[in-house]
C-alpha cells in the first residue's frame, strides 16, 4: 500500500502569500469581498471545467495562482488523482487580507475522487482583480489554506489510485 499524499506543504503557504505583489499591497489595492453565493459559482465553474481541461490549460483558465496551481495538480497527477463529482460544500468563512495576503471566501468540500478516494479540502475564492476566481483550484486533493478560519485539522488526503505497482 502506496503512503498518504503530503500534497500542499508549500502551496499552503502560497495560497496565502501569493495573493499579493508586496507587502503593502492591501494598502494599495482595495480589498473585495467575496460572497458564499459568489465562491460557490466559482466552484461549480471548475467543477464543470475540470475533466474536460489538459493539466496546462487547467491552470491556465481556471487558478488565480498558476504556478502554484501547477505544482499542485502535478502532486495529484502524480498519485492518479481526477476529479470526480461535484464535491458536497460543509462550511464556508470569509478570509480577510493581510500584510501577506488577500481577502476572500474558503469553502470547505468534501466529494470523492474519479477512483472514489475520499477527500476533505479548502477551497479558497478571491477577488484581488475584482472577478472571483480560484485561488489554485486543485479540490480534490485534499488541499487546505495556510491559516485557515476553519481550523487546521480539517483536511482527508486521498490514497494513491496509481494501483500497487505504480513507480510514481
Amino acid at each position: 500500500m502506496r503512503p498518504r499524499i503530503l500534497l500542499l506543504a508549500a502551496p499552503l503557504l502560497l495560497v496565502t502569500s501569493a495573493c499579493t505583489s508586496g507587502s503593502n499591497s492591501t494598502d494599495r489595492v482595495p480589498q473585495r469581498t467575496v460572497s458564499e453565493k459568489q465562491a460557490n459559482a466559482v466552484l461549480d465553474h471548475v467543477v464543470s471545467r475540470a475533466p474536460y481541461l489538459s493539466a496546462g490549460q487547467f491552470c491556465k483558465e481556471l487558478a488565480f495562482q498558476t504556478k502554484a496551481c501547477a505544482y499542485v495538480r502535478q502532486q495529484a497527477d502524480d498519485f492518479c488523482l481526477k476529479p470526480g463529482p461535484k464535491p458536497r460544500v460543509l462550511r464556508s468563512k470569509a478570509v480577510r487580507a493581510s500584510k501577506d495576503s488577500a481577502s476572500g471566501r474558503v469553502l470547505e468540500v468534501e466529494g470523492k475522487t474519479a477512483g472514489g478516494q475520499r477527500y476533505v479540502s479548502e477551497f479558497f475564492v478571491t477577488a484581488t482583480d475584482g472577478k472571483p476566481r480560484a485561488s489554485i483550484a486543485v479540490y480534490w486533493a485534499g488541499n487546505g489554506l495556510a491559516n485557515s478560519p476553519l481550523g487546521e485539522d480539517n483536511k482527508v488526503l486521498p490514497q494513491s489510485e496509481c494501483g500497487g505497482d505504480a513507480t510514481r
